[in-house]
């Protein structure tokens, strides 16, 4: 099986999103899951992106797909005539994160896999047995939020952290983590 990263954003206590759309915007934050996503080795191949249905429901019109990548959304209200692959217009529908990973580790033309969002998808992918990494983004605030992740930093090694960074009033810093079981 494929490995696999995740890019995640938290605040102190873990809390990753409120109502219909993170707690906070950062553009670096934005940048950086752009770089990271949409780069490949290999110019004949896609990374993907798995989301799940209120991420992508959150994005812009004007953004959506997400370019230069196949954007996965997995939904547990998936309507039939929703389901499959069409890789051809770059954007997936799954009713599991399972059956998304296992679909698009098989796809010839992805080179990498992110999982880019929501508490659900990020707790079943920081168990699984496939994650190498984690490109976390911590927030050095608590927010009041819908949303968190149960999320262990002792799981992981650090491989390297950036100096804190302030946008907009708001703290924050960059890290990758090694999923120390991988």
């Amino acid at each position: 099986m494929k490995k696999f990263s995740v890019i995640m954003t938290i605040d102190k206590k873990n809390w990753i999103w409120n109502k219909d759309w993170f707690a906070w915007v950062i553009k670096a934050d934005n940048d950086r899951l752009e770089e990271i996503t949409s780069k490949t080795k290999d110019l004949g191949k896609l990374n993907a992106v798995i989301m799940w249905r209120r991420i992508w429901e959150s994005i812009p019109s004007s953004n959506k797909p997400l370019s230069d990548r196949i954007n996965c959304i997995v939904s547990k209200k998936l309507l039939m005539e929703n389901n499959g692959s069409k890789i051809d217009d770059f954007v997936l529908h799954f009713n599991s994160f399972e059956h998304a990973l296992e679909e698009i580790e098989n796809k010839e033309n992805v080179e990498d896999i992110y999982i880019i969002g929501w508490s659900s998808v990020f707790e079943k992918a920081l168990e699984h047995k496939n994650l190498d990494k984690i490109y976390l983004t911590e927030i050095d605030n608590n927010f009041k939020c819908e949303r968190s992740v149960e999320f262990d930093k002792s799981n992981y090694e650090l491989l390297e952290k950036w100096e804190w960074q302030e946008e907009n009033g708001i703290k924050f810093r960059f890290s990758l983590l090694q999923n120390k079981k991988s």
